[in-house]
């Protein structure tokens, strides 16, 4: 019998008449998995942009009509700022501050909001904005949660799946 470790659970193979399956073994797996991790910038970076990744390289996301599938996919945002090609580090699942200049017809968060991918790369925007709700009609393509907002200035980051929006 082998053993995997997945979704913190620890599986055995077992083969009964010839049929592999997997016996989840009852006691969970230890893990520490980092709210932080380093990646590469892929073109200079401020602090507090949702980011996805590209290869090594964590560019700004968007969620404007017409962008790819990946530029919707935000992974984190970044905990500073950094030039293209240096390490920096992007916060995936932690509190993180985010600037003024970060928050899409705002210059502070509001706690207790919701935010999401602003069709403005690596902002990020509430449901409903002063420029209005976000719809296909106001040119985003999809509704992509970031996180929380617990202060004016900082958000918990919890990335949430998109919704594609259609007309």
């Amino acid at each position: 019998m082998t053993e995997r470790a997945l979704f913190n659970r620890r599986y055995t193979s077992y083969t009964p008449n010839g049929t592999e399956v997997w016996l989840l073994n009852g006691a969970g797996v230890q893990t520490s998995i980092s709210s932080t991790t380093s990646f590469i910038a892929g073109v200079d970076l401020d602090q507090g942009e949702v980011v996805f990744v590209s290869g090594v390289y964590a560019v700004p996301a968007a969620a404007g009509s017409g962008v790819s599938q990946p530029e919707y996919r935000a992974i984190g945002v970044t905990a500073e700022a950094a030039f293209q090609n240096a390490t920096l580090s992007v916060v995936l699942d932690d509190s993180v501050t985010i600037p003024g200049a970060r928050i899409t017809a705002e210059t502070a968060l509001t706690p207790g909001q919701t935010y999401y991918i602003s069709k403005h790369a690596g902002e990020i925007t509430k449901y409903s904005t002063a420029s209005g709700l976000i719809t296909r009609a106001s040119g985003y393509e999809v509704l992509a949660p970031v996180g929380t907002a617990v202060s004016t200035s900082e958000l918990q980051v919890e990335i949430g799946s998109p919704v594609i929006l259609t007309d």
